[in-house]
């Protein structure tokens, strides 16, 4: 059933014309609020809808909603009822779960492939499979069925954003198109059964962890302590160097199960013993796996290239594509928009990026006054440019015009030794901050704003924190941040 009455829809030119028949004094461009009954049918506005079986509440396309219910006298049923109410109605009928289990079913099928493809089964037909994978090449996410077919998974369904595909150790598993596409991309077991979502268990990765320093790592290692900031435990610890490491689980390290200011107290503990403790998330390790192992060796003074930045040359850059590869490939955070972008290029190829941006103009600042923010800067995996941020950050003040530059230094990996070498001034801590896990990945908070998830017809008399609870959806905090400026004394 369709739990809001209500929606508010943004006309366009396209489907102004259909809405002032129900809001007349309606214009392009604007944000309107009808019944849902006056929807097209195919409109793609979300709207929240619940399941008459068990009442679990979804955000859904109204076209979406419209084709679901068609089938069920319309009733809406999730995916998991829709199932229970499918294989019921199967098993009454037949005695079976799916009518592919019948013998009778199966025998007719190899027949009729037989007739017409010589194979008992198409996908055994290599003309087939030729035209499968040509279709498939035409839309971009099909690419990954497209990765399937090559690498001789078998995928079994498919429905909606969740595909069902079979692991030759653990049979059939359920996975989303995201968390589907991540894994793939980090090259990661695939399987949710042999690498579970929210396994509420992440020794085995403590463990990877351990290994991976103590292969590059000849020092004192202490592992699991309380002993140094009790009664918090360490779960790495290297005392010649001050190091600490910590794996956080997301979900151990949820709003659940840890206090919002749990990893800002740790960090701020460590630093009043002059210790650094890193805070690895279980989504980074699991998926940006080699720009982690990078930083810990850089850490442990063991990045095996290095190069200085004197041998260097210094360009701006313009291709927003190249930024965005060398982010996403080496960077922690990723990618992010900027307006001044400046490399270290080292035979011609670019072995170091800083990045700036400005920022909005707060109430109360002259619009004479020119702010920028230091938004991201990191080398090339696994190599050290000697004075490489120093020679970038260089560049930027005696060839851009700016009155006051800003960054923020993420606790999680930093004590702000960046901004020391860069003589930035230290102006406060932040407190911090927050992001949603959804299939075991951090996401933004940005993506989840109220605003957002009214449009999406979740209750308006809520607020985005009890949405997302009623969602199960749940908060993991990080340690904050350190911010920095640094001033154009020329131009005061």
């Amino acid at each position: 059933m369709i739990v809001n009455e209500k929606v508010i829809v943004k006309t366009t030119n396209k489907n102004i014309k259909y809405y002032k028949k129900y809001c007349p004094s309606a214009k392009s461009g604007d944000e309107i609020n009808i019944d849902i009954k006056y929807l097209s049918r195919g409109s793609k506005q979300k709207i929240l809808v619940k399941c008459d079986e068990c009442g679990i509440e979804k955000s859904m396309s109204y076209k979406d909603y419209i084709r679901i219910t068609k089938h069920f006298e319309k009733l809406y049923y999730c995916k998991k009822c829709k199932d229970i109410s499918i294989k019921k109605g199967t098993q009454e009928k037949y005695g079976v779960d799916n009518v592919f289990q019948l013998n009778s079913v199966k025998e007719k099928s190899k027949e009729t492939n037989l007739e017409k493809y010589g194979v008992e089964h198409v996908s055994q037909n290599n003309n087939i499979k030729e035209k499968i994978k040509e279709k498939l090449k035409e839309t971009k996410f099909n690419n990954t069925i497209l990765y399937f077919l090559e690498k001789g998974i078998e995928i079994l369904d498919k429905n909606k954003n969740i595909y069902t595909i079979s692991c030759e150790k653990c049979g059939k598993y359920d996975i989303s198109s995201s968390l589907l596409y991540n894994r793939i991309k980090y090259e990661t077991i695939l399987c949710t059964k042999c690498n579970p979502i929210n396994s509420y268990n992440i020794s085995g990765l403590e463990l990877q962890l351990q290994e991976f320093i103590k292969d590059n790592y000849s020092g004192k290692i202490i592992e699991n302590t309380r002993n140094i900031i009790n009664p918090y435990e360490i779960d790495i610890y290297l005392p010649e160097l001050k190091l600490a490491f910590e794996l956080n689980g997301v979900y151990w390290h949820n709003e659940l199960n840890k206090s919002n200011d749990y990893h800002y107290n740790k960090s701020v503990l460590c630093k009043k013993k002059n210790i650094q403790i890193i805070h690895i998330y279980e989504d980074d390790w699991k998926y940006k796996k080699e720009i982690v192992k990078s930083r810990i060796l850089n850490k442990l003074n063991k990045t095996p290239n290095k190069i200085y930045a004197r041998k260097c040359e210094i360009k701006e850059i313009n291709d927003n594509k190249l930024v965005r590869d060398f982010l996403d490939k080496n960077h922690i955070q990723g990618f992010v928009g900027s307006s001044v972008k400046l490399g270290l290029y080292y035979n011609n190829e670019l072995v170091s990026l800083m990045t700036f941006g400005k920022t909005r103009k707060p109430l109360g600042l002259n619009d004479t006054e020119s702010k920028f923010e230091l938004l991201r800067f990191c080398n090339k995996l696994n190599m050290n440019v000697i004075g490489g941020a120093s020679k970038l950050f260089k560049c930027f003040i005696n060839n851009y015009e700016y009155d006051e530059i800003i960054s923020y230094a993420d606790r999680s990996w930093s004590m702000g030794e960046l901004y020391k070498t860069l003589d930035f001034n230290f102006v406060s801590e932040t407190k911090p901050n927050y992001y949603y896990v959804i299939d075991d990945i951090r996401h933004n908070r940005y993506n989840f704003r109220k605003d957002i998830l009214v449009k999406e017809g979740y209750n308006a008399n809520k607020s985005e924190h009890e949405i997302m609870l009623d969602r199960k959806i749940y908060r993991i905090y990080d340690s904050g941040s350190l911010k920095y400026n640094f001033f154009n004394n020329i131009n005061k």
